[in-house]
């Protein structure tokens, strides 16, 4: 099975092109000024070409459905979509917890999973090692107050994150782990396996509130109506 991956979720992201359990490459999106939608297209591009292969070869598709960026989230799912259909290769989407919870080495038996949620706040979520030493959540993902979700930690608890200048001056010893597109093409390959691929529109991203952008444009709307 060819795969590729794609995580968008935040800043920076990267593909990855897998056969099977083989990572065949895994590229950073260290595109300077440009934004995702602009480096996403050539890079994909040069990861298949440097590997002599076209887009016709993929048999799958993974993409980091979230929490995370909202623009780079659908960034992500808007060119992952679009690829499958053009192609007719298979698609899925991946929690990016899950993926960043795949990676931890740690002997605790439990650990947070924290995100820049930006407005002083994190998005987070608990695991617990299952059977297998396998993480799996134990809770629903939350945003929560930076500052009042640190506090309420106990000393020992793991927090593993992207963000960890976000938390330096709450907590001590977190784990910094960047969620990476090796990791969403290996879940992805399972998901596949398992037959939880679905159509391209009926794929979407995990966004766990509006944009500002929304949220904007929805308090002005309110504002109106109290008005009139």
């Amino acid at each position: 099975m060819l795969a590729l991956g794609i995580e968008t979720s935040g800043r920076p992201g990267s593909v990855a092109l897998c056969r099977d359990s083989v990572c065949l490459a895994a590229l950073p999106l260290d595109h300077g000024d440009l934004r995702h939608a602009q480096a996403l297209p050539p890079l994909v591009a040069s990861l298949l070409a440097d590997n002599a292969l076209a887009t016709d070869d993929l048999d799958l598709i993974a993409v980091s459905q979230g929490p995370g960026s909202f623009t780079g989230l659908r960034v992500g799912f808007v060119f992952a979509k679009t690829l499958a259909w053009a192609t007719g290769c298979r698609l899925v989407a991946i929690d990016t917890f899950e993926a960043i919870a795949s990676t931890v080495d740690s002997h605790a038996d439990s650990v947070w999973i924290a995100a820049d949620a930006q407005r002083g706040e994190l998005f987070v979520r608990p695991y617990a090692k299952r059977s297998g030493q396998r993480w799996e959540a134990t809770q629903e993902h939350m945003i929560v107050s930076t500052a009042h979700w640190c506090s309420e930690r106990s000393p020992g608890e793991v927090v593993v994150t992207a963000s960890p200048e976000l938390l330096d001056d709450h907590l001590a010893g977190t784990i910094a782990c960047e969620p990476a597109a090796t990791s969403i093409t290996r879940l992805g390959q399972l998901a596949a396996q398992a037959d939880q691929g679905v159509a391209p529109a009926q794929l979407a991203p995990l966004y766990l509130r509006q944009s500002a952008a929304q949220e904007n444009r929805q308090a002005r709307t309110d504002s109106l109506r109290q008005k009139t």
